[in-house]
């Protein structure tokens, strides 16, 4: 892998736990695009006063509330490519409103179940939220699974059956998936998942195009050819030994 040798961008210190804004992992922004401003990028004009467009704009607000109850402390929060995939998805369905509810209805059930009240209590969304999970997945079975987007509901089915099996492994209390001590985090990675070691790495990810899923962009690339997974643990391993 090669190796950028430009300085990352580092983001503000900042705290996500009561944040005003979400922080972005787009290379030169911090903020997040706010949800008002999501709704007008992505909504037609016919839409928007709409049942459906109110409905939209109402649940990408509750999948960023629902994203700083389940995870206080994420760091990054980009919901372009996410709100983006909600519409064009429900848009092309025979029942566009209720495919839009249950959707919406589908990721609030993964933050809660991934999130810091479940057994399971991963810190950070971020491996949902810039498709380090879907890369993981689609990479298993590319021929089946290469057209399936990292927010199509098929993925997300995915999502809560592999959430419910780590249920029952952590209950059983499994050498991979133990149970956890109260307010612990759970990290099964080979790298170090603090929040100063989290922003470096990732916002040297973004900053090099190593991310699989750009986003910030509602249009941003969506990649699976590289495994991404690897190019991480690489990233982080280089970090760790130049910058302690």
């Amino acid at each position: 892998m090669a190796l950028s040798s430009e300085p990352y961008r580092t983001p503000p210190a900042h705290s996500a736990k009561g944040a005003a804004y979400r922080l972005s992992l787009a290379p030169g922004r911090d903020r997040a695009t706010a949800c008002v401003d999501l709704c007008a990028a992505l909504l037609e004009e016919d839409e928007t006063d709409t049942i459906f467009g109110r409905a939209f704009a109402q649940g990408i607000c509750a999948v960023e509330a629902a994203l700083r109850t389940h995870f206080p402390n994420n760091i990054f929060g980009d919901l372009d490519c996410i709100a983006a995939a909600l519409l064009a998805e429900a848009r092309i369905h025979s029942t566009p409103l209720a495919h839009l509810r249950q959707h919406l209805a589908l990721i609030d059930e993964l933050l809660q179940l991934y999130g810091s009240n479940s057994p399971i209590h991963f810190r950070y969304a971020h491996d949902f939220l810039y498709g380090f999970d879907w890369v993981r997945w689609v990479r298993k079975a590319p021929d089946q699974r290469g057209s399936t987007g990292p927010f199509a509901t098929a993925f997300l089915h995915y999502l809560r059956k592999r959430g419910n099996e780590l249920l029952l492994l952590i209950a059983a209390d499994d050498p991979a998936y133990p149970r956890l001590p109260h307010n612990a985090d759970r990290n099964p990675f080979s790298f170090l998942r603090d929040p100063t070691s989290e922003m470096r790495l990732h916002a040297s990810l973004a900053a090099d195009g190593l991310v699989p899923v750009e986003a910030w962009d509602s249009r941003g690339r969506q990649c699976t050819q590289r495994d991404y997974s690897a190019l991480r643990e690489q990233r982080a391993d280089h970090l760790l030994h130049n910058h302690g």
